[in-house]
């Protein structure tokens, strides 16, 4: 069911202009998308069973077709921040491209399954949801809904047209 929707891996990390020279300069990357500063504080989404407020720098591009994403909390706290105190900089999801109307199914396929939900947000173009798969995995999986306009947004960015 989800994997041929597969689509990305994440890292939580320290130093995020160090994490995006190693993508470019040793991996050959070619350019990430920056995001700063973004916040969750005005979301209908929910952190651990708490409303959200955490900010973050989020960069991503892609390596062939597969998104590398980049997250360094910034403040607040989130699973990004949790994340990096108990492992420093390391993968901390995966994540799987959907059309938002296949959202439901695909997150109640993964609660049935024994992996609750951690933390969700919705955007204008998206809603994402984190699930818990660390006990079977050892990273988060994450489902992104997308929108038309998010597509959109998604081949925008793995062609660089950003």
């Amino acid at each position: 069911m989800l994997a041929p929707k597969f689509c990305q891996i994440a890292w939580v990390v320290k130093d995020i202009a160090a994490a995006e020279r190693f993508f470019i300069e040793t991996m050959g990357v070619k350019k990430f998308l920056r995001m700063e500063n973004l916040s969750a504080k005005d979301t209908q989404g929910t952190c651990l069973g708490k409303p959200e407020n955490w900010v973050c720098n989020l960069y991503i591009a892609y390596a062939g077709d597969t998104q590398v994403e980049l997250i360094q909390p910034v403040s607040g706290d989130s699973m990004f921040n949790e994340s990096l105190d108990k492992h420093g900089d390391a993968v901390q999801h995966i994540a799987y491209w959907l059309d938002d109307s296949e959202y439901d199914a695909a997150a109640k396929h993964l609660e049935a399954a024994g992996y609750p939900l951690i933390q969700d947000f919705k955007l204008p173009i998206l809603r994402v949801g984190y699930f818990d798969t660390r006990t079977a995995i050892g990273v988060v999986t994450e489902l992104v809904g997308s929108s038309k306009e998010g597509h959109e947004f998604r081949g925008n960015l793995k062609y660089g047209n950003f």
